[in-house]
């Protein structure tokens, strides 16, 4: 009596090569700079971009080029808002997503995370430090994550997500030597750092900024011409995946230069 046949079993693998251009997908992008430097009004420049405003700032504001209020998401009050917003509009037309300001948004994160996340014991805690030493800003950080998970399913769904912050000089450790300020994006820069994880994020770190600033004696001078600086120096965090320039010009609201490098002028 002879053996019986095996089956032959076919392993179809799941992986493949091809080529990593990321078609399709849209941009990640965070803009910070000072109060009044023009974050809100350059974004409005970008293609067809809807917000999730957490203040007011962007009811005063026109768009520069076609001269149109900006368009926002309504009913969004609280943190799971945000969320249930960027998951809507991922069946929405509008071509890019703007949240302004992430600033903002941390500052929604903590109640969420005072409902939401039980402190020592399962009891409800009413500050971030009541989670014991560093835990709470384990939490936000953690929390933050969860926006940009929703940010990514818009990025995969082809649209663009804009971040709008605030500006804020952050103490950078030094292993060379004695720490240092840089610039960056007002959100919290402990450990862990929320601030590095939306930088590490971006494909796009844009800081705008005045152009020409001197320092002489402790006083500052120069003009109030903005440019958007899309390298990093010692004393500022920026980058860009695809723009080799270090600086772009922002001269008037209407400017899109900066677009026209990361869209190709569309």
């Amino acid at each position: 009596m002879g053996r019986p046949k095996r089956k032959s079993i076919k392993n179809k693998s799941k992986y493949a090569i091809e080529e990593w251009t990321g078609s399709g997908e849209g941009e990640r992008i965070l803009i910070y700079g000072d109060s009044g430097m023009g974050k809100t009004t350059l974004a409005s420049t970008a293609p067809d971009p809807a917000y999730i405003g957490l203040d007011q700032g962007g009811s005063k504001i026109r768009n520069p080029i076609t001269g149109k209020p900006l368009n926002r998401v309504t009913g969004v009050e609280t943190f799971n808002d945000v969320r249930g917003a960027l998951q809507h509009l991922t069946s929405e037309e509008h071509q890019s997503v703007v949240i302004d300001t992430v600033t903002f948004l941390q500052d929604l994160a903590k109640p969420y995370m005072f409902n939401n996340i039980a402190g020592p014991r399962g009891k409800k805690v009413k500050n971030i430090v009541a989670y014991g030493y560093n835990k709470g800003y384990q939490h936000l950080y953690d929390t933050m994550k969860l926006i940009l998970q929703d940010c990514d399913r818009l990025i995969r769904a082809g649209k663009n997500v804009i971040l709008i912050a605030q500006q804020k000089a952050q103490k950078t450790a030094n292993p060379a030597g004695e720490d240092y300020l840089r610039d960056g994006p007002r959100l919290y820069d402990g450990n862990p750092s929320t601030a590095d994880l939306f930088c590490e994020w971006a494909d796009h770190v844009l800081r705008i900024a005045y152009l020409n600033v001197a320092v002489e004696d402790k006083k500052a001078a120069g003009t109030t011409e903005r440019a958007v600086f899309v390298q990093p120096e010692v004393y500022f965090r920026a980058k860009s995946r695809t723009i080799h320039e270090d600086i772009v010009s922002f001269e008037g609201a209407d400017d899109t230069s900066i677009w026209d490098l990361i869209f190709g002028g569309e």
